[in-house]
């Protein structure tokens, strides 16, 4: 995003909200990196399935990785166990009510974001910032809610390019206040994140 300096002012002063968990949506390679990197920074997060065998084999790479660091000697076993019990898996929907955040990264078909995402604006707590991992229909899948404003994509880069930043993909209707959320938590996270598309609104 290109931002004048009326819209670096603007930015700066809105106040990011508290995220006190995460929901991800799906058990891939990519959501489980994810996930990681938030228990790595004690956030806590939700992990949702719609299968139980999937969702057992998400939750087990995440607890293998850690046993991994610490066998290597890079990571303290209680560590470890803090980490690990902050993930919570599930194939409840309604387990996600609580969330702060909710990304979904398993969704590959609009017609089954659209539904996903009109699904968790029922379930989510006002508030809640609903995040797809897009690069365009931002305000189709906006339009599915009632909180537009709260609603943004996520381009992560793939297993093969670590340390690189996190794509931000406000829409039209994207708060500042959200996008400033977001900027916030990858602050804590320590990841580099950029910001592209449409300006904010509010």
């Amino acid at each position: 995003m290109n931002y004048d300096n009326q819209d670096v002012l603007a930015l700066e002063a809105a106040r990011p909200r508290p995220i006190g968990r995460v929901g991800i949506i799906g058990a891939t390679r990519m959501s489980v990196g994810i996930a990681m990197r938030l228990l790595d920074a004690d956030v806590p997060v939700t992990l949702w399935e719609r299968e139980r065998a999937s969702l057992a084999e998400g939750i087990t790479l995440a607890r293998s990785t850690y046993q991994g660091a610490v066998a290597q000697g890079t990571l303290a076993p209680h560590v470890r166990d803090r980490r690990t019990a902050l993930l919570a898996g599930s194939v409840n929907f309604h387990h996600l009510k609580d969330c702060d955040l909710v990304i979904d990264v398993a969704c590959a078909d609009t017609a089954a974001r659209e539904s996903l995402f009109h699904r968790l604006d029922q379930v989510t707590k006002p508030g809640a910032i609903l995040m797809s991992r897009v690069s365009h229909d931002v305000d189709r899948l906006a339009r599915c809610t009632r909180r537009a404003g709260d609603v943004l994509g996520l381009q992560v880069p793939g297993p093969g390019s670590p340390g690189q930043a996190w794509e931000l993909v406000p829409g039209t209707w994207t708060s500042r206040e959200t996008l400033a959320t977001l900027i916030a938590l990858a602050g804590k996270l320590q990841q580099a994140v950029a910001v592209s598309g449409a300006s904010c609104s509010r």
